[in-house]
């Protein structure tokens, strides 16, 4: 019988199919190492082992029966796969890098059968040829639909965070009390994209002054809200003051004006008012937080929280540009209410001292 090109690549691809779960686990071991960002997160790190079983299976598949790949489907669930990244913070090049790590995987594997098959030099030229254009146009077709899908999912969002914002300015601010205008923040960021929202402010900015105190910031629980009953998972009370460890994330915030994510098992807000109870978030609950500022007029008067533990979404910097320019409308606006509180009092307090001190 003779051997073409074709009929090469069709054997290539049957005899690497008979070791595919090697080939799927050098590719998983592969994406491990060089996009760590792909396994952090379990929903994540199972959807990319069913995306890799998949793909391998079709191309395989495609290429022992003679099935162009450009005609063949990707899998199903590619493009809500696809779509699902941009919701878990994982960037569009990681996903068009894992799909050419697995390609080169792939194709390496299948070159080292053709020599195994044959021979033939030209023969091996002509099949290699073919499985190069082969998998780098599925490859391409397959990135493409990909970059669609997770291009429709991020305007979706932009469209939201846009609507976020102007929600927020109209429902922070509503008056010019500080308590108010704190849980009004709260409020808003624990029905749309918080589990738990908390707000400290600057002991000192409450009471006018705009230079903190020395080290460590005293700070007061102005506001907080959970998307579960009594708010168990923090344990600082409101009105309450604490401080921060040094060098801790809301400590960083409050020192630098600049706002942080995290992905954690620990918690950001675990911080004891000299020797007492653990004043913190339920550690074992958080797992993805937002550190913001609260900064107005090149003052930071406080700092805001907001973390996940029901929403299995990690937060990404969209999120983050998100908490940041809800928590400087609501900065501003409390701002205006600390001093229109300080000049309202230090007025009441003029006009008392002018009175006599007793009627006539």
């Amino acid at each position: 019988m003779d051997v073409t090109a074709d009929s090469l690549v069709s054997r290539a691809a049957h005899e690497l199919g008979l070791s595919a779960d090697r080939l799927i686990a050098d590719v998983e071991r592969c994406l491990r190492r060089e996009i760590p960002e792909l396994s952090k997160d379990p929903e994540i790190a199972r959807m990319t082992s069913q995306n890799i079983a998949e793909h391998i299976a079709g191309v395989l598949g495609g290429l022992e029966h003679g099935i162009e790949l450009s005609r063949s489907d990707p899998p199903v669930a590619d493009v809500e796969r696809a779509r699902r990244l941009p919701r878990r913070g994982i960037s569009l090049s990681a996903m068009l890098r894992a799909h050419r790590l697995a390609q080169g995987i792939a194709l390496d594997r299948l070159l080292e059968e053709l020599p195994r098959l044959t021979s033939d030099a030209e023969l091996i030229s002509a099949a290699a040829r073919k499985l190069i254009a082969a998998t780098t146009e599925y490859v391409d077709r397959t990135s493409e639909q990909g970059v669609m899908a997770f291009q429709e999912e991020r305007d979706l969002r932009l469209r939201w965070r846009l609507a976020m914002v102007n929600e927020a300015g109209l429902r922070i601010g509503t008056t010019l009390d500080i308590s108010r205008t704190t849980q009004e923040l709260a409020d808003l960021a624990t029905e749309h994209f918080a589990d738990l929202a908390t707000v400290d402010l600057l002991d000192s900015a409450l009471h006018g002054h705009d230079t903190p105190e020395e080290k460590p910031l005293l700070l007061r629980r102005v506001a907080q809200r959970s998307v579960t009953e009594d708010w168990p998972e923090a344990t600082i009370t409101r009105q309450q003051l604490h401080t921060y460890p040094d060098g801790s994330p809301p400590d960083r915030a409050l020192t630098t004006g600049q706002p942080s994510r995290h992905h954690l098992d620990g918690a950001l807000d675990r911080s004891p008012v000299n020797p007492g109870p653990d004043l913190g978030v339920d550690a074992h609950q958080t797992h993805s937080t937002l550190v913001v500022p609260l900064r107005a007029r090149g003052t930071v008067l406080g700092v805001a929280q907001f973390s996940r533990h029901r929403n299995p979404s990690l937060y990404d910097d969209e999120d983050l540009l998100l908490a940041q320019e809800i928590a400087a409308r609501a900065a501003v606006a409390v701002d205006n209410a600390r001093r229109y509180t300080h000049a309202r009092a230090t007025a009441l307090s003029l006009q008392r001292s002018l009175l006599p001190p007793c009627m006539p």
